[in-house]
């Protein structure tokens, strides 16, 4: 055999190497994400790429076969942490869902701003968890004109029949697991959300008196999982857990790490290198 066979085989197999840890790599450690809103504005904006830290809270099995993409269902292999206030995360909305709050997009990116057993409440576009006020970076930017008065129910606003707006919400409590909910026709209404996400199906009839949790009766039911409340940075312009409610550990698909890439969406009329947003890459949170 010549000495450029044997040489060949040693590439392609370093090659197969490389290909193979880059997928092991992506299917449980890192993933990528295109920033296509501005709801996270100005911490993240369009046209900027993150990384995106899969492993920060649990380790699953790949939701796709790699490289042919074909889609499977994804299990947990053991947790890695808990997810914190204030962290970037990377969530993922059933699709059967999005359609209750006027969106296709499943994948969203928000900031975590109160957690399991705390208490959150807006008022006049001001946060506070546990009667302390908590700020965005973009809170500065807030139009605090035009606040959605108290009592004036947003449209799409979880939860229906509230009275609360995007502006003046709450108080509410962020629901734990192993919290006992009681159940009945009149506050379904407020726990169908949770109890849909956590199924991860539309478990939840209303038959005359009776309300059904799959299939079966139910009086009380019990949270299986903890839950979290997430905004955009972009707070006037941000469909969040505002609208979409909770959000159970389990729909958290990871941390981001850093924007590695930025380019200008809009200035489609200038050249690719001044497109670049050099500014932003390699930014981190």
């Amino acid at each position: 055999m010549s000495c450029k066979i044997k040489r060949l085989k040693k590439i392609i197999k370093v090659l197969l190497i490389l290909l193979l840890l880059g997928i092991f790599i992506k299917a449980f450690f890192i993933g990528a994400y295109r920033i296509p809103t501005s709801s996270m504005a100005n911490t993240l904006i369009p046209g900027d790429f993150v990384l995106v830290n899969i492993a920060a809270y649990k380790i699953n099995t790949p939701s796709e076969i790699p490289i042919l993409g074909f889609p499977v269902h994804s299990f947990n292999l053991f947790n890695t942490g808990k997810p914190k206030i204030n962290d970037l995360v990377l969530i993922e909305l059933p699709g059967f869902y999005t359609s209750n709050y006027s969106t296709s997009n499943t994948h969203h990116i928000k900031r975590i701003i109160a957690g399991p057993g705390d208490t959150l409440q807006i008022i006049n576009k001001k946060i506070f968890v546990n009667g302390i006020e908590k700020f965005l970076p973009s809170t500065a930017k807030h139009s605090f004109k035009d606040i959605k008065p108290k009592g004036m129910e947003g449209e799409g606003i979880f939860y229906k029949g509230s009275g609360w707006n995007s502006d003046n919400y709450g108080p509410i409590i962020i629901p734990s697991k192993g919290d006992t909910i009681p159940i009945n026709p009149n506050n379904i209404h407020k726990w169908k959300q949770l109890i849909v996400l956590e199924y991860n199906d539309l478990v939840v009839r209303e038959e005359g008196s009776v309300v059904t949790i799959d299939d079966k009766p139910a009086k009380y039911y019990v949270v299986q999982k903890d839950h979290y409340f997430v905004i955009g940075d972009n707070f006037d312009n941000s469909r969040d857990s505002r609208y979409f409610g909770f959000i159970d550990e389990d729909l958290i698909l990871g941390k981001i790490m850093f924007i590695y890439w930025s380019k200008d969406p809009y200035a489609k009329n200038k050249s690719f290198f001044s497109r670049i947003r050099w500014d932003r890459i390699f930014k981190g949170f």
